[in-house]
């Protein structure tokens, strides 16, 4: 055995060997997540990367020349089978790229444009429309009695379509195929019956046709070389746009059926945006992509294999916003792009979670490798808060807001918009620390719960509250129970909230519950009824950030945006960190005292008001020492809280204990902060006050 590896793409190599007395490349090495194209009168092979359309020559020499059409890719044996029309007869192509000649019995005699290498048996499939064609197989198994034989499965006139390429479903056996006027056809191989499925709603000459593991049906159409994606399972299939890739007047595809469609490189070659993922984001949403090349926005570009969704966000350096984007006003914004392409950038104004075509900033603006600052125009009708633009950069114009491009950049980011008169303002972060053993005191480690909230309200001209917006991420959670977590606004009735326009994110997925909680008398916004849901732990590391040695890359973050109906006088409103509190998931355990008291168990900060679903005979149990008369809540007769909310000031974050370690160990002039009523030690939680060896 003679053998050799190929430089000529790394998820390929090739050796030779002799079989049947000819000398004949050997199959590919794996079932390649890249498709296979066939294009040009005298046959050349392409690798095609769907995930952004970008494609590259495997070969402009197949050892023929004529075209080669009609292929497929055999996963049984890993070699490209099509037909040759140089010989009018079925070739087999290795990982040489050469093409060679397999002699049929019966063949019929004419070449074939239309054909794919089934999954449920090793056997290839042609067909040619008209009567005296039709669609025919034959077996590449070594091994059956009908090897290299020619089978007319039905006759070109019974199934009579005007198809371009076929492909083979991963799972049900069929084969699909999509005519030029945009009919979807699923097709019986077995006896030739054919089913149409709909129109998807695109036309043309699909000349290649492809699936993947997930039985996503992928086609490629010749004239522009944009390539769709079908759910074919759907009772209503439409065609979605799902990357730019080459065209060809001659076009013929083959991929391997049980692949993924992925960026199978060992090192990323694929830039994706970071905003949540219902704008289009993840691959999995055919989010907006771009293959690497030395055209992008800024002075660098990130890879990635998929998506880091918001809040995992990319450092962007490309767009830089010079104005306020203030609603019915033009802003200015600055873009340097590094090579030459042209610029597409979207607002999501309605803040609807997607990038409509009536939210474009800028269409198809040529820059070529230089800086330059815009004047862009923010919707009147536009919604106060925050929300996503979203900029694509290409050598392709008249690019849509998601979907794959062969070269270029994808950023988003994340901008506050408001209306004429309204000012924001952003209050003071607060890490909030919760002991969950209320109302016993537990092991007082404070890291049950750790929450850094970031709020921000919205004022109108007359500086009242308008919208208030929260933000937050889970920084520990060291607690054997099952915890919710919510914030009040105490004194705020949830009447008076604009309960359609409340929008309400958890790791930046939209949520379809409302983020409201019902039946409060004041309003209370409820992130969610269990934490340890939104986290991952494992049984030797079942706690999140509180034991060292543990590390977890899971990630929970929040964000809610509540307006009003009828402004609130800053007076009226309640001051940062507002009012947030943990409470019992209902039907868990929760400590021996109460067993399961659900969510009428409630743990909020010193003197916090409970809501109005808390059980009050509750207090005073154990080493709680609340007086509902004197609004003395949460606490023990020394002063000690169950909960704490810190501003670090200038401090990058607060530290807090490890597991099992009480807070005034890692802390020691916490002591004294309560016992002086906070007038001692304010500074306690510093670093430069704290036992650092028992910190997290």
């Amino acid at each position: 055995m003679l053998s050799f590896k190929s430089s000529i793409q790394c998820w390929l190599f090739a050796y030779l060997i002799v079989v049947n007395g000819t000398l004949s490349a050997a199959p590919f090495e794996s079932c390649p997540s890249k498709a296979f194209l066939m294009q040009q009168s005298v046959a050349q092979l392409y690798g095609v990367n769907l995930v952004t359309g970008n494609y590259s020559l495997l070969s402009d020499n197949l050892g023929t020349s004529d075209k080669i059409n009609a292929i497929g890719f055999n996963f049984y044996d890993n070699y490209i089978y099509g037909w040759g029309y140089e010989w009018s007869t079925l070739v087999r192509i290795g990982s040489d790229f050469q093409a060679t000649p397999i002699a049929l019995e019966n063949n019929p005699g004419v070449n074939f444009f239309v054909g794919d290498v089934a999954l449920n048996e090793n056997s290839y499939y042609f067909y040619k429309k008209g009567s005296s064609y039709g669609l025919y197989k034959v077996s590449l198994d070594e091994q059956s009695n009908d090897y290299l034989r020619v089978i007319k499965v039905i006759n070109g006139a019974t199934l009579s379509l005007t198809i371009f390429d076929l492909a083979f479903h991963p799972d049900n056996g069929f084969a699909y195929s999509v005519d030029k006027n945009g009919g979807l056809y699923q097709i019986d191989a077995s006896n030739g019956a054919s089913i149409s499925l709909g129109n998807i709603g695109e036309t043309g000459t699909f000349g290649a046709v492809y699936f993947d593991v997930d039985g996503n049906f992928y086609i490629s159409r010749n004239t522009d070389g944009y390539v769709f994606i079908i759910d074919v399972a759907d009772s209503n299939p439409s065609a979605s746009f799902f990357a730019y890739g080459p065209s060809a007047s001659q076009n013929d595809g083959a991929r391997c059926a049980i692949a993924p469609v992925i960026d199978e490189s060992i090192a990323a070659t694929t830039d994706y945006g970071d905003a949540p993922d219902s704008y289009g984001t993840t691959l999995f949403s055919n989010g907006a992509r771009h293959g690497i090349s030395d055209i992008y926005l800024g002075n660098t570009i990130t890879t990635e294999h998929n998506a880091n969704v918001y809040p995992k966000t990319d450092q962007d350096d490309g767009i830089f916003f010079l104005t306020p984007l203030l609603a019915g006003s033009d802003s200015l914004i600055q873009v340097q792009a590094t090579g030459a392409g042209y610029l597409n950038i979207w607002g999501d104004w309605n803040r609807d979670g997607e990038f409509s075509p009536q939210e474009k900033l800028i269409s198809d603006k040529y820059m070529d490798d230089n800086s330059e600052v815009f004047l862009v125009n923010t919707s009147s009708s536009a919604l106060n808060g925050f929300t996503w633009i979203r900029a694509r950069f290409t050598s392709i114009p008249a690019i849509v807001a998601s979907g794959g491009a062969p070269d270029g950049e994808v950023e988003d980011y994340r901008v506050l918009v408001t209306n004429a008169g309204n000012s924001q303002i952003q209050d003071t972060p607060y890490y909030i620390a919760f002991e969950d053993s209320w109302p016993e005191q537990g092991d007082y480690d404070m890291n049950d719960v750790v929450m850094l909230q970031n709020s921000s309200i919205l004022l109108t001209e007359q500086f009242e509250v308008k919208q208030i917006e929260f933000q937050g991420q889970l920084k520990a959670m060291g607690a054997d129970y099952h915890n919710g977590f919510a914030i009040q606004l105490d004194n705020i009735l949830p009447s008076n909230v604009n309960a359609s326009l409340v929008r309400f994110e958890i790791n930046g997925v939209l949520q379809e519950v409302s983020a409201i909680e019902e039946g409060t008398d004041y309003l209370v916004i409820k992130i969610t009824d269990d934490l340890r849901s939104h986290i991952q732990v494992t049984e030797s590391c079942k706690y999140y950030k509180t034991v060292e040695g543990c590390t977890n890359s899971s990630l929970m973050t929040y964000n809610v945006t509540v307006p009003f109906i009828t402004p609130i006088t800053l007076d009226e409103f309640p001051q940062a960190p507002y009012n947030p509190f943990i409470f019992a998931q209902d039907a868990t355990y929760h400590g021996d005292l109460f067993f399961h008291p659900g969510r009428a168990l409630e743990i909020h900060l010193k003197n916090k008001i409970p809501t109005s679903k808390v059980d009050p005979s509750r207090f005073g149990v154990a080493e709680d020492a609340s007086q509902e008369a004197n609004n003395y809540y949460y606490q023990t007769s020394s002063g000690l809280p169950w909960a704490l909310a810190i501003n670090p000031g200038s401090q990058e974050e607060w530290k807090h204990p490890i597991e099992r370690v009480d807070l005034i160990q890692a802390y020691p002039d916490f002591q004294i902060f309560v016992e002086t009523n906070g007038n001692k030690s304010s500074s306690w939680f510093s670093q430069s006050n704290a036992v650092s060896s028992k910190l997290y």
